[in-house]
């Protein structure tokens, strides 16, 4: 099993896992746990109801195992993990608006969900929010590593650019420039996703 260098999850390392989990080494995909537990969580916190993120959490897991072998590239196995993750929420939100209960009043008069009841959430705003997250995890994916490495720490981990510096085992400096550089590839890369069709650059 290839080591972490100064706790750093490199490429190779992340690649090296899974090609063992692939090769039938469960503990190797511990290991791919024990790494991202806190990332998953942070994620998945900031998106749902506080009692639901630990089993979320153990299902965007066992989601990513089971379909392992459609990643197709394992050195980006972080963003991956991040999309599982978000797709997982997604589900939650539906099935939660599929059964949540009527209040009394409505139940009493015989009320449903007609035109007179705002919906909890309009259908093309949540498909908006999905086509948002698929175009960010879709940039961020593409980003070289030691860009999205350092973004995903900052911004998903939440930790300070000087702990990034401790946990990675490098220069405070070499951080920061590493998330400007991180933001204006992630930007670039958006905005050319995002501009319509057939707009000619002025």
């Amino acid at each position: 099993m290839t080591p972490v260098e100064n706790g750093e999850a490199s490429p190779a390392s992340d690649a090296a896992l899974v090609a063992e989990v692939l090769e039938g080494n469960a503990e190797a995909f511990g290991e791919l746990v024990n790494r991202y537990k806190n990332l998953v969580t942070s994620f998945i916190a900031a998106r749902v109801a506080a009692p639901e993120v630990e089993d979320l959490g153990q299902d965007t897991f066992l989601r990513a195992f089971r379909t392992l072998p459609s990643l197709r590239e394992p050195a980006a196995f972080s963003s991956w993990l991040l999309g599982i993750a978000s797709h997982v929420c997604v589900d939650w939100h539906r099935a939660r608006r599929r059964t949540a209960p009527l209040d009394d009043d409505a139940v009493e008069h015989g009320e449903t969900l007609g035109p007179h009841r705002a919906p909890q959430a309009r259908p093309d705003a949540e498909a908006e929010t999905e086509e948002a997250t698929r175009l960010l995890l879709e940039s961020l994916d593409r980003l070289p590593e030691n860009y999205r490495v350092t973004l995903v720490l900052k911004h998903m981990d939440g930790l300070s650019c000087q702990e990034i510096a401790d946990r990675l085992g490098v220069a405070l400096g070499t951080v920061t420039s590493r998330l400007t550089r991180a933001y204006k590839l992630l930007r670039d890369r958006l905005e050319r996703l995002t501009e319509p069709r057939g707009k000619k650059p002025e």
